[in-house]
């Protein structure tokens, strides 16, 4: 029990103020003598508890303090013991005389929540009384603002959260706020709404992005939020939140048309106007903002022309000539003004024109590696050879130009599919062989009365494929040499010929190493030449005929080869002793035999290519001996 009081109830200290200030004071003697006598006596303490609803009306029966004394004690008045600030002096009537508890006003819990107090009887018992206020749901939850402006970047990923500023509710628990809604406005399912209860039991609210933004199909979203609390039924609150999706650079700047034509007279005086191009940029503010240049490293880098950076007008900065120069190509490119810009390009073809001279005009890109007029040989019927493109400045958008192809000997054919764009392609079965080049003709003839024309002629050069084996001039060679010749001698030369071109028709000539014959080792020939020599020495008991097979390789890739065959006839010497079949020849012959009867045959024989008899022998010879009986 608190000892000292700072303050009485209303219904104790009215009376005290109206008896004066002897009164006021016997009374607070009568009061301090009743505290020291609760302090020095033993205590008896009594408990009291007791609740109502907020917002009752002022008068409403709270208890009764007697409620809380101790069983078997009463009490015919009570002392109300309180401190400043605590409330029950302003917002109870306590009757001290029958201890009903009354309201004075009507309680609000979210301004107090709870009351406590002594009560004390003449005879020093204590009661401790305990007035617990119970919230009702007389409060919906408030935005701080009604409307609210939020910027979000475009492109922002999908699930980034923005802190918004939550409802407030000064009811407690369930009747405090519970949930948001977006009720409107939210197109697409952009957004979603999540939620988290902070310590101090507020429900702060996040605006969590749910799908892409683009701010060039969309720029602002009007959100209407709600607020809802856990009364039954439910106390809400709204506001709106307009989201603008802020832009990024994002988009590049369009040409309205890729390619622009203009056509101009050689006597336009610099400063003059000679057209617009024009693009936009679905971005805003400097994204969107767009700058011309020509791109000088591409085109004019005579600066013939300039271009406003603003308006992209392009103008004529000095004199042309037409004899010089008939097409100006420009390269203009167009930039946004974002830190790091976007940048497109478009394409400007100006024709410079004498007087009255509106002939067409033809621009030739041929389609080779090096941008050549020439194509292989091996080309199939329908490859392309060259890319036209044709104008007329008379009518613009190359409407009535017709263009045709001459020469050629029928090779090659023109194609189109939009009478703007045309193709020299290959129409027949290309032969370096038979004819290595081709003069062709290009005519663009105009509607005009009379027609004027513009004309080219090229000469297409046929590359060479290789198509063609070497040949050699005859199928067989025959050379006659003697046997004893010395290495290295000369027998004979093969010619092989290669109708291709370059590697394709260079030749290499060479051996075919046969593994069945060993006769390939007597010869050599020259890889470059075809110059066939001796290899080692020959023998003409070994092979009187020995025959080699050429080859003639030419360079392409892949290699094509063909053969010959050289037949070499050995003319024998007689470089070889003749030597008798036996030492010894015992012969029986009968008496009276005629003169030049044989009587022995093949008395000798030789390595060499004829028999020789005895009677014809000359040195070097072999002897022998002849027994006649």
């Amino acid at each position: 029990m608190k000892t000292a009081a700072k303050g009485f109830g209303k219904s104790v200290m009215d009376p005290l103020h109206r008896e004066g200030w002897w009164s006021r004071r016997i009374v607070l003697m009568v009061y301090v003598a009743l505290e020291l006598l609760t302090v020095h006596s033993p205590m008896v303490l009594g408990t009291l508890e007791l609740q109502l609803d907020e917002e009752q009306p002022a008068g409403t029966i709270v208890g009764d303090i007697s409620a809380g004394l101790p069983p078997g004690i009463t009490a015919s008045l009570y002392f109300i013991s309180d401190h400043e600030g605590t409330g029950v002096g302003s917002d109870l009537d306590i009757d001290e005389s029958t201890g009903i508890i009354k309201t004075a006003k009507v309680l609000d819990r979210e301004l107090r929540d709870r009351y406590n107090f002594i009560a004390v009887t003449m005879t020093g018992v204590t009661v401790e009384v305990t007035i617990k206020v119970n919230d009702i749901n007389d409060h919906a939850p408030m935005f701080p603002r009604k409307r609210a402006m939020f910027k979000i970047p475009e492109q922002t990923a999908i699930g980034t959260r923005f802190p918004l500023e939550p409802a407030i509710d000064a009811d407690k628990d369930l009747l405090t706020t519970q949930g948001y809604l977006i009720k409107d406005g939210n197109v697409g399912q952009a957004f979603t709404l999540e939620t988290r209860r902070g310590s101090n039991e507020v429900l702060y609210l996040d605006l969590v992005v749910n799908a892409i933004l683009d701010r060039e199909k969309r720029s602002t979203y009007t959100l209407s939020l709600e607020a809802f609390d856990g009364g039954s039924p439910k106390r809400t609150d709204q506001m709106t939140l307009d989201v603008t999706v802020q832009d990024i650079n994002d988009n590049a700047p369009v040409f309205n048309q890729s390619r622009y034509h203009a056509i101009i007279s050689e006597n336009l005086q610099p400063g003059s106007n000679i057209l617009q191009v024009f693009a936009i940029d679905a971005d805003e503010g400097d994204n969107g903002m767009v700058l011309y240049e020509i791109n000088r490293r591409q085109s004019d880098p005579d600066r013939y022309f300039v271009i406003d950076s603003r308006t992209g007008i392009i103008t004529l900065n000095k004199p042309l000539d037409f004899e010089m120069r008939r097409v100006h190509e420009l390269v203009v490119q167009a930039q946004d003004n974002a830190t790091q810009p976007e940048v497109t390009n478009a394409f400007v073809t100006i024709h410079v024109r004498d007087y009255n001279d509106n002939q067409p005009t033809m621009t030739i890109i041929f389609l080779s590696e090096d941008g050549s007029p020439r194509i292989s040989e091996g080309a199939q019927p329908g490859q392309y050879v060259a890319r036209i493109s044709v104008t007329d400045p008379d009518y613009g958008e190359y409407a009535n130009v017709n263009v045709s192809l001459e020469g050629g000997d029928g090779k090659f054919a023109l194609t189109t599919k939009d009478s703007i764009i045309y193709l020299i392609c290959v129409d027949k079965i290309l032969d370096r062989e038979e004819r290595d080049t081709y003069e062709l003709r290009v005519m663009a003839t105009d509607s005009g009365t009379p027609p004027l024309r513009a004309e080219s002629s090229f000469i297409i050069q046929v590359i060479d494929v290789n198509d063609n084996p070497p040949l050699f001039d005859q199928p067989v060679y025959r050379q006659v040499i003697p046997e004893v010749v010395f290495p290295g001698s000369f027998v004979l030369q093969v010619t092989a010929r290669d109708k291709d071109q370059g590697p394709n028709g260079d030749i290499n000539y060479s051996i075919l190493q046969d593994k069945k014959s060993a006769y390939h080792n007597w010869f050599s020939i020259d890889s470059v030449t075809g110059i066939i020599t001796t290899l080692s020495q020959l023998d003409y008991e070994k092979n009187p005929n020995p025959s080699i097979t050429v080859v003639a390789t030419d360079g392409g890739k892949p290699p094509l080869s063909s053969t010959t065959v050289v037949n070499i006839v050995l003319q024998d010497i007689n470089d070889n002793e003749p030597v008798f079949e036996r030492n010894f020849y015992n012969v029986s012959i009968k008496e009276n035999t005629s003169p030049g009867t044989c009587v022995l045959e093949n008395l000798t024989v030789t390595k060499n290519a004829s028999l020789l008899s005895a009677s014809n022998l000359s040195p070097p010879f072999a002897p022998a001996f002849l027994l006649l009986h």
